[in-house]
């Protein structure tokens, strides 16, 4: 693989951005919210030392050494390794789908909380969204699109498109912008919110511990799901990163770097959120969802923070504005963990590929602008970013702790970290059993909520949900069948 980061830096970038999304920004400070606050800090940063650090490093470690994306390297593993690479590599192409749509309504909020904050309490904030704009359906029913939403989305396509063609080096360009961007808003309005009176009780509800609830397996489950999900694990990333890696990078160190630097922006959007919707008087709307975070409990909060319409209509929209680079930047990442693949498996041009990538997976996310958009969303979002990605784990850990090449990846990690290594016993017991263990834990409560019932019609949870994960693990067979050389018969006399 001809391409590399230009430095140590490039790559903790690059890789700064793909971690740094919307679930730190919107669903960590509600998780915090629902789960005693310092209760779920603490098990958090116990699952991101003792879980995520040393699969980050293991992931990083392989791409560099095989040089290659999560095909090659699942391949390096064992055999029909690379069936599990291609899966990872399409549920991060449908996951792009998923953050575009997402990007394109964040977009198009930067310019409806104009009206919502001119409005002082003529419209209601909490629906104005989805009711006036998406005109979402509670049945999933397509009458109508947005075309708001629709432009929104095809300029973040367009955005994207151009990250994706320059390559590595453009990947980390852009994250000093789609990164330093939105911590500066964090800060701009966590500042704002330790103004407020009662901020010290917003700040002692993030922080203080509530131990009465660590005994409930929902805290544990959702604490390792956000580690785990948080740094893109098992989905393709930081296999392809590690490839673009230099020789002699520190790879235990710049892996500290990265999992820090998620961690700290998760704690900064949960103090920008819990000091304004407490010092807006909203602090019961605080929820685990996102969705209901970004377009029902900001847009509220946002219009009341500050006596000048004008200065909450400019800080709405350069915070939306801030929550779509994070958007963005998370969907370049997952599109180079589907490209890089594919030009290396179909010796592609990128300059080419990329665009075509783009045209295709955007088409797909334009249902994002209709009126199904809302139930859509709830529907692939669960099943790509947490069942798929569930299975995907546990299948990487096997593959990590039962090979050979996997279990020696500490000394890959190690090889140039000088005096600050990752302990070989640590690596060994957290990949082999701690991450298997834990994600099997994770996953049996929910398949069971699965096959119990979700609160959707049949019809969509097969059209948005099983039908995206048949597609995804059945990814690394139809690369084989497209990757297949095809012979050219002969005619009679001699001519081809």
């Amino acid at each position: 693989m001809a391409e590399k980061f230009k430095s140590r830096g490039g790559f903790i970038l690059a890789s700064v951005g793909a971690a740094v999304g919307l679930g730190n920004a919107l669903r960590f400070p509600g998780l915090c919210a629902k789960y005693g606050g310092g209760t779920f800090l603490f098990i958090y940063v116990c699952a991101l030392l003792l879980l995520g650090i040393p699969l980050l490093n293991a992931e990083a470690a392989l791409g560099r050494k095989v040089r290659g994306g999560a095909p090659r390297c699942m391949a390096s593993l064992f055999k029909g390794g690379g069936h599990l690479g291609w899966a990872q590599c399409a549920n991060s192409l449908f996951t792009a789908v998923i953050y575009a749509g997402l990007a394109g309504w964040l977009l198009s909020e930067a310019v409806e909380i104009v009206p919502v904050c001119l409005s002082q309490g003529g419209v209601s904030p909490q629906s104005y969204f989805f009711e006036n704009v998406l005109h979402a359906s509670g049945d999933g029913a397509i009458t109508g699109i947005s075309p708001l939403v629709c432009a929104a989305i095809a300029i973040v396509w367009v955005f994207m498109c151009l990250c994706l063609r320059g390559g590595a080096n453009a990947l980390s360009a852009s994250a000093k912008f789609t990164v330093f961007v939105p911590v500066a808003l964090l800060i701009l309005i966590s500042a704002r919110g330790l103004f407020y009176p009662n901020s010290a009780e917003a700040l002692s509800a993030l922080f203080l511990p509530d131990f009465s609830r660590i005994a409930s397996p929902e805290l544990w489950i959702n604490a390792l799901g956000q580690v785990f999900f948080s740094l893109s694990l098992a989905v393709g990333i930081m296999p392809a990163y590690g490839a673009y890696l230099p020789e002699r990078c520190n790879i235990y160190s710049a892996s500290l770097a990265i999992a820090f630097a998620d961690a700290a922006v998760s704690v900064l959007a949960s103090v920008a959120l819990f000091t304004t919707v407490y010092g807006c008087g909203l602090e019961d709307s605080i929820s685990s969802s996102g969705i209901i975070t970004a377009f029902s409990v900001y847009p509220a909060a946002i219009a009341g923070l500050f006596k000048s319409p004008a200065v909450c209509c400019a800080v709405g929209a350069l915070f939306y504005f801030s929550l779509t680079l994070m958007a963005v930047q998370s969907g370049v990442s997952m599109l180079e963990a589907a490209l890089s693949p594919l030009i290396e498996k179909f010796t592609l041009s990128r300059k080419k590929a990329a665009p075509v990538l783009c045209a295709a997976a955007g088409a797909l996310s334009l249902i994002f602008a209709t009126t199904a958009a809302k139930m859509t969303v709830e529907i692939s979002d669960r099943f790509i970013n947490f069942y798929n990605v569930i299975v995907l784990c546990i299948a990487e850990c096997l593959a990590l702790g039962l090979s050979k090449e996997g279990r020696g990846l500490a000394a890959e990690i190690n090889r140039y970290s000088g005096r600050l290594v990752l302990p070989p016993a640590l690596y060994n017991f957290s990949v082999r059993f701690l991450c298997p263990a834990a994600l099997v834990l994770l996953a049996v409560p929910e398949i069971i909520g699965l096959f119990s019932g979700l609160p959707y019609p049949p019809w969509a949870l097969f059209a948005f949900g099983w039908a995206g994960s048949a597609a995804v693990f059945s990814a690394g067979r139809i690369a084989e069948v497209f990757a297949k050389p095809r012979t050219v018969k002969k005619r009679k006399g001699g001519f081809a």
